[in-house]
């Protein structure tokens, strides 16, 4: 089976897996992209790295609405929103406040 059809499935543990994976490249993307902001232009300087993986977290809201609304799959965006907003809890409960750096 190819990537393009089993992305093409209205599964809830699909939306889960699409939730788990998105996060990650995302914010690490938005890292580098920090960095190299904040070492050539000296711009940014107080963004936390915290801050950043809640960024790549808000990514999943763009598959979400994909999902939603180009392919009208409820189950699998059910499934990014599910782990979504579990993972914001989390991000809120135990990350908000803390000195998490990315180590790059």
């Amino acid at each position: 089976m190819s990537i393009t059809k089993w992305l093409k499935q209205d599964k809830l543990s699909l939306g889960l897996l699409i939730a788990l994976i998105i996060p990650v490249p995302a914010a690490l993307f938005f890292a580098v992209l920090l960095r190299m902001v904040q070492y050539n232009l000296h711009y940014l300087g107080k963004v936390r790295d915290v801050d950043i993986l809640l960024l790549g977290i808000a990514m999943n809201l763009v598959a979400m609405r994909f999902y939603f609304v180009k392919f009208k799959f409820e189950h699998t965006g059910k499934g990014i929103l599910i782990l979504t907003v579990f993972m914001i809890l989390l991000f809120f409960i135990f990350l908000k406040n803390s000195n998490f750096t990315i180590p790059f």
